[in-house]
């Protein structure tokens, strides 16, 4: 059991790794297009639309790469005046909760993925840009926030 929970925690370290570095690649996007729009009066027709794409990419994996580091958010001024059992209990609350959105947002984004990739959405507009490679990867990305929210839980056991 030690060996999955390690692996799910290096899958998404790892894939967090390596979309860490879209950022840079948003970066260039934006710049090239406000060059182009307002040095040359020349703006695309794909910047935005792919940036939407990729930010949607990097936020999928953001939420377990930040979880598996210990990065999200808790109200330390109060949490450290806790009992120990109390900190139990708010664990597996916050997990409860974790659990009932994530599984909703799985279950809805593997069906919008499913549907999208049924009929080769893609965007409206000049630049036809295939949509369903971004709706099939958010529930993989969802996947593997709702495993790193099992190993964090495992592992404070």
């Amino acid at each position: 059991m030690k060996k999955i929970l390690e692996g799910i925690s290096w899958i998404l370290k790892r894939l967090g790794d390596i979309c860490s570095l879209l950022i840079l690649v948003i970066m260039g996007i934006v710049s090239y297009e406000v060059i182009a729009r307002y040095g040359f009066n020349s703006p695309t027709s794909w910047a935005w639309l792919i940036n939407k794409q990729l930010f949607g990419v990097f936020v999928m994996v953001a939420g377990g790469y930040a979880l598996v580091h210990h990065a999200h958010i808790r109200i330390e001024i109060l949490y450290q005046h806790f009992s120990p059992k109390i900190k139990v209990l708010i664990s597996w609350l916050t997990f409860a909760a974790a659990c009932c959105f994530l599984g909703a947002l799985l279950w809805k984004s593997t069906s919008m993925g499913l549907e999208s990739w049924e009929s080769r959405e893609v965007a409206m507009g000049i630049f036809k840009l295939p949509l369903y490679p971004l709706k099939l990867f958010m529930p993989v990305g969802t996947l593997l926030f709702l495993l790193g929210c099992v190993v964090m839980l495992l592992k404070k056991k």
